[in-house]
């Protein structure tokens, strides 16, 4: 990995006096070597086993999540304080976040818990206690009363030992002089209103009103008035509270106040801290509860960000395998991937720490979020800067509280570039996709304010639109600038630099045309065939324009030694033997590839020149070494083309291509029928021999091929009146 970057890092200096993509002069020792130097470079990083490394894309992945990670999670987290009881605040502090209020939930439940009032349990002792005296009270009395030998008064001194205390002796002379029916009525309702009375709960405060409740059940007893005071005053002496203090059930009260006090929430965009205010324990509660102290770690929403960004990467990653496009299969352009959104990202922290530092927080609608859409949709397709588009909305979201606005704003502008850009003729698209994602962000800011009513004002409602607009344009001036710099450092190949190879005034092009211009003109023609071919069956056309006009570029070191070269004379083959005439012609491959690596043309065009003939037979020479060697047969597959086999469809059809022009070229009288007969000949002896088995060509393309020639080959060898020559015309005049 540390070669490759060096070598990144010295290929990107010696680009950095020239972007031109031109030949190097002969009187220009200098550039020559800085040619000779860059094309060792590219060879190198060609070369290198990073291009292919599984391992190295895993950690292209890797390192992607780990970037995205480091440079957001501090956007994502929110800002972190260090505050102590007292201190002054130098800034007004928001709530970045809802969360639940610690200490001011926990102030109300304990607010609850104090209203709970204290919970007693009845004692059951209390009423056997009261029942047991009364009961010993008047056992004590029948004994009394059957001992006649006792005297009043020593029958009162006995009766008053057992008497609970506070019983004056008119209720005992009243218990000794009761009748037996009198005592058993004096004795039972005793009992049973001390059951009725403890039977239940009796508070303190119940004994306020003892006197009373043993009078309201006195009343209902068919009793004298002098037995019924004697009860009452017997009863209050008995009668004591008989709820006890119940601990467990009074702490577990105050728990069920405390659980039905709901969480006191700070909500977002609370004012937790104003400038100039003093930090109490309450603000500073606050604070630890949103984890904006230093102190705090917010250990679950770093791993819920760590996991978030993982997953999004792992979505790009199979998608970019599973689309099996050349950033499937180039590591360099994974980088290039990486490196894209890398850039966005560094954007977005940019913009979120401007706002930390007292920007509006709309400044992120001026990050040029379609630029990366702009160059990923011209660099690896639309598809891919679609979901990339969504990837960097996500991110951006994430950075702002994942709030809506921003990602609504960032995916409507990316989306509206990816649009403009799927389809390239010059670099005035990347303005024209600027303006419109200019466009795009001001109508997308202008309805997020009309859904989501704020108190901002109308000026600031116009900096917001102006944001956007600032945003859109970026995109498309920030394009404009990087794009030819990725695509000479990383060799990627996009349909603005095909369109500058296709240019006649391309060095190569002029010295095949001056050089060779048999092979130029059956270039060009090559070029429309291919291009009319590759529309008919969803080809790239001008990936097969392009490398038409330079298949045959080696063609120029022996122009001589091809038909389309030779205007008159002798065929210098006639005087060659037919090994050496294969030689000869089969090496135009290779050097068309040497001149193709010169001048730093990309790797579509060099694949079509090294897979336009695949391993076809040359059998005009392969007939001639026969006749040549009459006694032994040579072996058919030394007269050969090297190959490889077309490995695409843009390569297959250049092949066909190639082979269709020189055959109606040769043709004596190119009629359509017979061009039709020559073309589909030529098609089936591609397939026989296995031409085409190593690309995605179908039958069904073929013959959408076959069409397409037809219509721009009728264009070419279309039938010709003969012109009269003029002066045999005025020979016959004078006769």
């Amino acid at each position: 990995m540390r070669r490759t970057l060096c070598a990144i890092r010295l290929f990107n200096a010696l680009f950095a006096h020239t972007r031109q993509k031109t030949r190097p002069t002969s009187d220009d020792g200098s550039m020559k070597r800085t040619a000779r130097t860059q094309n060792r470079l590219i060879q190198f990083l060609t070369s290198l086993p990073f291009h292919k490394s599984r391992r190295m894309r895993a950690a292209i992945y890797g390192e992607l999540v780990v970037v995205i990670y480091a440079l957001l999670i501090g956007a994502v987290l929110p800002q972190r304080y260090s505050f102590s009881v007292g201190q002054v605040s130098q800034s007004t502090i928001v709530a970045p976040t809802d969360a639940v209020d610690t200490y001011a939930t926990q102030q109300a439940r304990i607010a609850a818990a104090q209203q709970v009032s204290p919970r007693y349990d009845v004692n059951p002792a209390i009423e056997q206690s009261a029942v047991s005296i009364l009961e010993r009270l008047f056992v004590t009395t029948q004994t009394v009363l059957s001992d006649k030998s006792l005297t009043m008064a020593e029958r009162l001194l006995t009766l008053k030992a057992s008497a609970p205390p506070g019983v004056d002796g008119s209720v005992l002379t009243t218990l000794l002089q009761a009748t037996p029916l009198e005592f058993n009525e004096l004795s039972g309702d005793s009992i049973r209103i001390v059951q009725t009375v403890l039977g239940g709960p009796f508070s303190a405060s119940d004994m306020k009103n003892a006197a009373m409740m043993i009078d309201q059940q006195l009343v209902t007893l068919d009793v004298n008035i002098k037995d019924r005071l004697a009860i009452a005053k017997l009863l209050l002496a008995v009668v004591k509270p008989n709820l006890v203090y119940d601990p467990v059930l009074t702490q577990q009260a105050r728990l069920n106040a405390e659980r039905n006090v709901p969480d006191v929430w700070i909500n977002r965009g609370d004012v937790i801290l104003r400038r100039g205010q003093l930090v109490t324990p309450a603000t500073l509660s606050q604070m630890k509860d949103l984890k904006m102290l230093k102190n705090e770690p917010d250990y679950a929403m770093e791993a819920g960000y760590l996991l978030f960004v993982l997953l999004l990467v792992i979505a790009i990653g199979i998608f970019i395998q599973m689309r099996r496009g050349r950033i499937a299969k180039d590591n360099l352009h994974l980088l290039l991937y990486a490196l894209l959104l890398t850039l966005l990202i560094v954007l977005i922290r940019v913009s979120k720490t401007a706002v930390n530092a007292g920007f509006a927080p709309s400044l992120v609608d001026a990050v040029p979020f379609a630029m990366g859409s702009m160059m990923i949709s011209l660099f690896f397709g639309t598809s891919l800067a679609l979901l990339s588009s969504l990837l960097v909305a996500l991110l951006a979201s994430s950075a702002y509280g994942f709030a809506f606005a921003p990602f609504f704003v960032a995916l409507m502008g990316s989306l509206g570039a990816t649009m403009a850009t799927s389809r390239v003729q010059n670099r005035g698209v990347f303005m024209r996709a600027g303006f419109l994602a200019a466009g795009i962000n001001f109508a997308a800011i202008g309805i997020m304010h009309l859904l989501i009513p704020s108190s901002t004002s109308i000026r600031g409602v116009s900096y917001d639109l102006l944001y956007g607009v600032v945003g859109g344009l970026l995109s498309g001036i920030f394009s404009i600038g990087l794009m030819p710099y990725l695509e000479t450092i990383f060799r990627v190949t996009t349909h603005i630099g095909l369109l500058e190879l296709a240019n006649p005034n391309h060095p190569l092009l002029r010295r095949l045309l001056l050089e060779a211009p048999g092979t130029y003109h059956h270039s060009l023609i090559v070029g429309n065939l291919a291009e009319s071919a590759a529309e008919a069956i969803g080809a790239d056309a001008l990936i097969c324009r392009v490398g038409a006009y330079f298949h045959d570029v080696g063609k120029m070191r022996r122009p001589a030694f091809f038909i389309e070269n030779q205007i008159g004379g002798d065929n210098p083959h006639d005087k060659v033997a037919a090994s050496l005439s294969y030689l000869i012609v089969t090496s135009h491959v290779s050097d068309g590839l040497a001149m193709l690596n010169e001048y730093r043309l990309p790797e579509p065009v060099t694949a079509i020149c090294a897979q336009h003939h695949g391993t076809t037979v040359l059998w005009y020479f392969y007939n001639k070494a026969v006749e040549e060697d009459k006694h032994a047969q040579p072996d058919i597959d030394q007269f050969r083309y090297p190959g490889p086999k077309p490995q695409s469809r843009e390569a297959a059809i250049v092949m066909i291509c190639d082979a269709v022009e020189a055959a109606v070229r040769s043709m004596q009288k190119p009629t359509p029928p017979r061009i039709e007969a020559m073309i589909r000949k030529i098609i089936k002896d591609r397939l026989q021999d296995g031409q085409l088995d190593q690309c995605d060509i179908t039958l069904r393309d073929l013959d959408k091929m076959t069409a397409a020639f037809m219509r721009t080959l009728q264009g070419v060898y279309h039938e010709r009146i003969e012109y009269p020559d003029p002066e045999k015309l005025l020979a016959q005049k004078n006769r």
